[in-house]
């Protein structure tokens, strides 16, 4: 794990209400996209292709592959209010442990000048997701949150062709952004059932060092 740099929330197209700045300790094998910026985007795209796939002669094609996907799936996260994407570069013995996590604002609604409480908010995730989530509130060193644990199967990763029976364990952490009526929401995702276990405490245990500034 390392400490991440200074995040800011006010990039092109943010929420300028928001507070400006929070901590997050990552992995260090974890890439990080930004999102509010398209060049920005772009640039972190384009340097992870370069990364996996040096070669631009002898990977041509695995390189359009993969960029065609990673923009894909950058632009998907930033429709999303994404403020940043976390990308998994593992590998355990040669194979890829993959995983994400993404950084997303729910904005303020100007009908609702106080924030819901976390009860509130864990039954509406319970309205939505149904007994398949496993939903909790708890108290993180940020404050209080919002958990919830679920599983799912997207349109983004059918087209990747991900199989039905084989789902996105995701877990989702809701963090009241202080003085302000808005939620940040993290949320980490892995396709591997049989590491999800092992994967959720990691997401845990990242969820447990945001820092607000």
């Amino acid at each position: 794990m390392r400490q991440a740099q200074q995040r800011t929330a006010r990039e092109p197209g943010a929420n300028p209400r928001l507070p400006s700045r929070y901590h997050l300790i990552t992995p260090t094998d974890w890439y990080r996209i930004p999102l509010r910026s398209n060049d920005d985007r772009a640039r972190s795209v384009r340097a992870l292709v370069d990364r996996t796939y040096p070669s631009r002669d002898e990977h041509a094609g695995r390189r359009r592959e993969l960029q065609g996907m990673l923009s894909a799936m950058v632009d998907s996260a930033a429709d999303r209010n994404g403020i940043e994407l976390y990308l998994s570069t593992q590998a355990v013995l040669g194979f890829p442990v993959p995983c994400s996590l993404l950084v997303t604002v729910e904005p303020e609604d100007p009908g609702q000048p106080v924030r819901l409480p976390g009860d509130m908010v864990a039954d509406g995730l319970r309205d939505k997701y149904g007994d398949g989530a496993q939903v909790t509130t708890l108290t993180l060193p940020s404050g209080p949150a919002v958990r919830c644990r679920r599983q799912e199967t997207t349109e983004d990763t059918r087209d990747l062709g991900q199989p039905a029976d084989r789902p996105n364990t995701v877990l989702d952490l809701y963090l009241p952004v202080p003085d302000f009526a808005a939620w940040m929401v993290l949320t980490f995702s892995t396709p591997m059932p049989e590491l999800a276990d092992a994967q959720v405490e990691l997401f845990d245990a990242i969820a447990a060092t945001l820092r607000w500034s």
